[in-house]
């Protein structure tokens, strides 16, 4: 089946066309007509004269035809042109087949060189095996408008959501640095934020009287406990440990080193600063991996899941990035009717920066739809139909059922 791309000047003509093959009349004659409407045969009037339909202007009848010498033929058709047996080839006009003429003639309706007629062939106004419910256009108005059809078929595509973001660090690759014990920061070798540092480079050195302790505990033998595992809980890390082992002795100013790559984003010491236990001497944050937090209206939350696709987009640059729902929050915000939905997008080169705004665009229900293009779809009183190309020029409404429009697209339910 094929559907017709319609706009409204569709329904501007459609009435005028059935008018014509219903034999409508639309005006009385005075005088005797010599001319009528090649569009609109039941149109007619003398030399000079336009249609009132299409504005055309009016052509000769034949010979013999005008409305004076034969009244009662005066809103009808001229008859369309018939082989003869014994006669020379009736020549007509491809476009319009009721335009007849010699070998040679041009169609005075479009120009088009007359071609031989087939024999039998009929004119659509003719046609004895006419649609059901079908209306007749004719082709010069599906050339001149630049009407299109395109098939039904089956087409991968889901609904389309879009949400404003914004990028963010990600929680999961944010490292924090505490001393457990009291003490003084010795030697600090990250004094800065913005700091770049590796995953066990030196941070800083600590003096503690009690992790001193810790540490004999370790090297001579605890004999209550892991003694191992309580210079962890105090904040030794296993690099360290290791090297204690090896030395023999305990660390006077005891050495703290990176857990991972990363930024320094939070630094709370100096050097020769006093520290007391359970503060934060400073953050690192892993920005290879960075979150996107959209705020998603809350009637298409429903249609999301982890794990599905999702375009980013900085419309500063334009630049798109490819992403994938991590986590859908369980409430939603009162105040805007929005869900918020966070995606990990990864920044191997750092180039996505925390508090940049995005577009997010998901692509939900991805599957394969019955579908046509969208702007085939006509919406009435009656609810949605298209129009289907009957073939021969006949053309007629069916309703049908929508789903989704996305991508240019309208699902057909039925």
């Amino acid at each position: 089946m094929r559907i017709l791309l319609f706009t409204l000047f569709l329904f501007t003509f459609a009435p005028f066309v059935m008018a014509a093959e219903n034999g409508v009349t639309a005006s009385s004659q005075t005088e005797a007509h010599t001319h009528y409407c090649p569009m609109h045969p039941e149109e007619t009037g003398v030399a000079g004269d336009n249609c009132p339909i299409c504005g055309m202007h009016l052509v000769p009848m034949e010979e013999g035809s005008s409305s004076e010498q034969n009244p009662e033929h005066k809103m009808q058709t001229p008859p369309p042109a018939s082989d003869s047996v014994d006669g020379p080839p009736v020549y007509i006009c491809p476009m319009h087949p009721h335009i007849n003429g010699e070998e040679g003639d041009t169609c005075p309706i479009c120009g088009m060189t007359l071609v031989p007629k087939n024999e039998g062939s009929q004119s659509h106004e003719n046609h004895e095996d006419k649609p059901e419910g079908a209306f007749l256009i004719d082709p010069s108005y599906i050339q001149t408008l630049g009407v299109k059809t395109s098939g039904v078929a089956h087409h991968e595509f889901g609904l389309n959501i879009r949400a404003f973001g914004r990028i963010e660090p990600s929680t999961r690759l944010e490292y924090a640095i505490d001393v457990r014990t009291k003490g003084w920061i010795v030697d600090l070798n990250t004094d800065a934020v913005g700091d770049s540092v590796k995953k066990g480079d030196l941070l800083f050195t600590y003096y503690s009287p009690d992790l001193m302790n810790a540490q004999s505990d370790f090297l001579i033998g605890s004999r209550v406990g892991n003694a191992a595992q309580r210079l962890r809980l105090y904040g030794m890390e296993d690099k360290a440990i290791e090297q204690l082992k090896e030395r023999g002795k305990f660390f006077e100013e005891t050495p703290f080193y990176a857990p991972a790559d990363g930024t320094v984003t939070w630094l709370n010491v100096r050097k020769g600063a006093y520290v007391n236990e359970g503060s934060s001497v400073l953050k690192l944050q892993d920005f290879t991996k960075v979150w996107v937090n959209a705020d998603v209206p809350l009637r298409d939350v429903r249609f999301l899941e982890v794990g599905i696709p999702a375009k980013i987009t900085i419309p500063e640059t334009g630049e798109k990035y490819e992403a994938l729902v991590d986590f859908i929050h369980p409430v939603n915000d009162p105040q805007n009717r929005t869900v918020t939905v966070r995606l990990v997008l990864d920044n191997p080169d750092g180039a996505l920066k925390p508090d940049t705004y995005v577009d997010a665009a998901f692509n939900a229900k991805v599957q394969s739809r019955l579908a046509v293009p969208a702007e085939a779809v006509l919406y009435g009183g009656m609810g949605a139909y298209v129009i289907e190309d009957a073939g021969d020029g006949y053309f007629r409404p069916v309703m049908v059922e929508t789903g989704i429009t996305a991508s240019g697209l309208t699902e057909i339910t039925s």
